[in-house]
This record gives structure tokens, C-alpha cells and sequence, in this order.
């Protein structure tokens, strides 16, 4: 299906993107600079009159952690949620093995602090 994003959607990815910059305590010159992004290209992005392209996305979601689910389309992603639909769409066995594995990251992560803590 091919569908173009509405211009409320623009305007909404653009309003993320200002929401971030002003949740970080950036100018939008400030942020600009740190994405190595063309000023005037950025405030088209956030006043919604451009579309940033899909690098400058990944940019944003390794450079500060963005959820490109969220930011694309305004849908909330819930890492707890991510690894409750992974149980429950894998099968018994790799749900077994996916809860072991994470059980014993867990008790890495407990020793290594132990050790920190003597």
C-alpha cells in the first residue's frame, strides 16, 4: 500500500523532535551542532515543514537513545513490553532458554556488584 504520511503526521515528528531538543536543554543552533545537521534544514525538521531523512533517525536513536517506534509514529515502545511479546510469541523452549539467559545476566550483574561492594 503505498501512503504517503499526512502533513499533521510532519508536523507531529517535527514537535517530537523539538521535545527532545528542549527536554536535552538545547538551542536548536546547539542541537543542530551536535547532530552536525545544516541549522535552517533542522528548523524546517522541527517546524514540520521537512522530513528528516532516515540517517539523521538513526543518528538520533544511537546518539541519544530515541525510540524510532515513538518518534516515527507517535507509538509508545515499552522495553518490558518488548520481552514480554517475545515470550510469548516464541515457543516453550526458546522462552526457557531466552529466561535463562537473562537469569544469568542478572546474576553477573549481581556478583559484579558484590565484588564492588567488599
Amino acid at each position: 500500500m503505498d501512503r504517503m504520511l499526512t502533513d499533521g503526521e510532519i508536523v507531529a515528528i517535527g514537535r517530537r523532535l523539538r521535545d527532545l531538543r528542549e527536554k536535552l536543554g538545547f538551542t536548536q543552533q546547539e542541537f543542530a551542532n551536535k547532530l552536525f545537521w545544516d541549522v535552517s534544514s533542522y528548523q524546517k525538521i522541527e517546524s514540520g515543514k521537512a522530513l528528516m531523512t532516515l540517517d539523521k533517525a538513526v543518528q538520533l536513536h544511537r546518539d541519544y537513545d530515541v525510540d524510532l517506534n515513538y518518534f516515527a509514529a507517535g507509538d509508545s515502545y515499552d522495553k518490558e513490553d518488548a520481552i514480554t511479546h517475545l515470550l510469548i510469541n516464541s515457543s516453550k523452549q526458546d522462552s526457557a532458554r531466552m529466561i535463562i539467559r537473562l537469569l544469568e545476566y542478572l546474576i553477573r550483574l549481581i556478583k559484579k556488584s558484590l565484588i564492588m561492594l567488599l
